[in-house]
């Protein structure tokens, strides 16, 4: 009989998490995917930069293109826009590359043997540019 007892109050006795317990695990599984979503997002931005970067290489490398073929640097799209990176891709890129689709508006700014390309995301306000020494550099806002 006394073994039947012990039997009924193993069986019995429930094991389970207390509801403390179940909401530090939810608030501790919260904290670790925001901590997460925002690393994400910094790596996600960090590429799209360094995307419009390389897109500066490459239209730099138009540039000089264009200089040798028609003697002067491209002046037809000095301010940043979603037109201005069509004409740059028209004109200098011969429409191989789709700036179109980055974040980022690209313009050039010439006078001369010297010039600027910018790419410049009307979002942030991150603007990067690149000058005839190759040099790139960013706002602030980057």
């Amino acid at each position: 009989m006394a073994s039947a007892i012990l039997l009924g109050k193993i069986f019995n006795s429930k094991k389970a998490f207390t509801l403390i317990e179940l909401l530090v695990v939810v608030a501790l599984i919260g904290i670790l995917s925001s901590i997460g979503i925002f690393t994400y997002s910094g790596f996600t931005e960090s590429a799209r930069q360094k995307n419009a970067e390389l897109s500066l290489n490459t239209i730099n490398l138009g540039l000089q293109e264009y200089k040798s073929s028609f003697g002067s640097y491209y002046t037809g799209a000095s301010s940043c826009s979603a037109g201005s990176s069509a004409n740059i891709v028209a004109n200098i890129l011969d429409g191989q590359d789709s700036l179109t689709e980055q974040d980022f508006q690209f313009c050039i700014n010439a006078s001369g043997s010297n010039y600027t390309i910018t790419a410049k995301n009307p979002k942030t306000g991150c603007e990067l540019s690149l000058n005839q020494t190759l040099k790139v550099s960013r706002n602030n806002s980057c």
